[in-house]
């Protein structure tokens, strides 16, 4: 049974990212007590624990120990296992389902369940070794892609491309690991993502497409909204979004990234249960940010309308900015987005986070990106 959480409530939260310690911040606001658990001492969501338990391997005595001290947690998406998410509800409120669980931490019960939905999923197969590899290509075909099947593993997120048979050395020693899936490689025009947010009572909150735009190891990934879509693949989206968060049964945020082809042809990358950091866009640009909408989801507060605050916006990590070009924004302007946090342990004063470019289109937001130099290169 889905719970209500008060303020005053102890809320705990694993994980150390960007995105955690936003969603910490926010818990704060919103008159929350937060308890975090973490895998290093030095971390972004320290400044807003009341508390921190430091466990490099996340074990199970210290997953119980933590689970026991608080009402509820939220737990950063591919860092547990199914087994240990299992282990925390035995001692706290973890506002998922065990559906929600598996599609968290399972690539292949992700991809089977979106197949079940009709949603349009590039051809995979489970494979465990270097026999089912070559089986799988034979109709899957060049290029394909092998990713680990289970998300908390190391190296998870390191995927290999295979272009023909001199890659399958690569993908053996993968494979040998641990179960993988072997997906067939689909050619992308756009990237487009999107956020839903659902709580306990069935309100819904669904975020406008986004568009996730690669500009090169220099200037990075920048999230552009609105995404450049037509209309018919905008609506197909968004239906797709609501389908799957309610027959989800949805508790918290859930990101949609969909490939789109140069012939519009829509598929699902990936299904994410939890914050995105592409999403960090929506602060600034939108009436409520993902990390207070899913703070107020996973605590059983209603949801307030969504509105649009811009008629555009450009979301770029700090890591490929000028931070003295940004300071000055920052300290001159109301208009732009700007979710920073500190990283203690530095030598010098250390910050971490997005800018998020406003204006009334995208190329107005470009121009004031030139215009202000923010990029370390130009």
């Amino acid at each position: 049974m889905v719970r209500r959480h008060q303020p005053g409530s102890m809320i705990g939260i694993i994980g150390d990212s960007l995105t955690t310690a936003l969603l910490a911040q926010e818990a704060g606001r919103l008159g929350y007590r937060v308890a975090s658990m973490v895998s290093h001492d030095e971390n972004p969501v320290k400044q807003f624990s009341y508390w921190q338990i430091v466990d490099a391997n996340y074990q199970d005595e210290s997953l119980i120990e933590f689970a026991s001290l608080v009402d509820m947690i939220y737990i950063e998406p591919g860092i547990l296992s199914n087994r240990h998410y299992k282990l925390l509800e035995e001692y706290t409120d973890l506002a998922l389902s065990e559906d929600l669980v598996a599609i968290t931490t399972d690539r292949l019960i992700e991809k089977v369940y979106l197949d079940s939905t009709k949603s349009l999923v590039a051809p995979f197969s489970m494979v465990t070794s270097i026999e089912d590899i070559k089986e799988a290509i034979e109709y899957i075909g060049y290029p394909c892609v092998l990713k680990s099947g289970q998300r908390h593993l190391n190296q998870a997120k390191d995927h290999i491309l295979l272009f023909n048979e001199d890659d399958l050395p690569l993908a053996e020693k993968k494979v040998e690991q641990a179960t993988c899936i072997l997906e067939a490689w689909i050619p992308v025009e756009k990237r487009v993502s999107l956020t839903v947010v659902r709580n306990e009572r069935g309100e819904l909150l669904i975020y406008p497409p986004f568009e996730l735009v690669d500009k090169g190891l220099i200037i990075g990934t920048q999230v552009r909204y609105p995404a450049r879509i037509v209309d018919e693949v905008s609506n197909e989206i968004n239906r797709l979004g609501r389908l799957i968060a309610e027959s989800l049964t949805l508790i918290g945020a859930l990101t949609l990234e969909f490939f789109i082809t140069s012939s519009g042809v829509i598929y699902i990358n990936q299904a994410s249960i939890g914050l995105s950091q592409a999403a960090t866009f929506t602060i600034g640009s939108m009436s409520i940010s993902q990390f207070e909408a899913c703070m107020r989801a996973l605590s059983g507060l209603p949801l307030p309308t969504l509105k649009v605050k811009s008629a555009a916006a450009i979301a770029i990590p700090l890591e490929y900015l000028n931070i003295e070009n940004v300071m000055t924004q920052y300290m001159s302007r109301t208009d732009w987005g700007f979710a920073l946090v500190n990283f203690p342990g530095q030598l010098h004063n250390h910050l971490e986070g997005q800018v998020i470019i406003t204006g009334d289109s995208l190329i107005s937001c470009d121009r004031q990106i030139e215009m202000t130099e923010l990029y370390k290169i130009q």
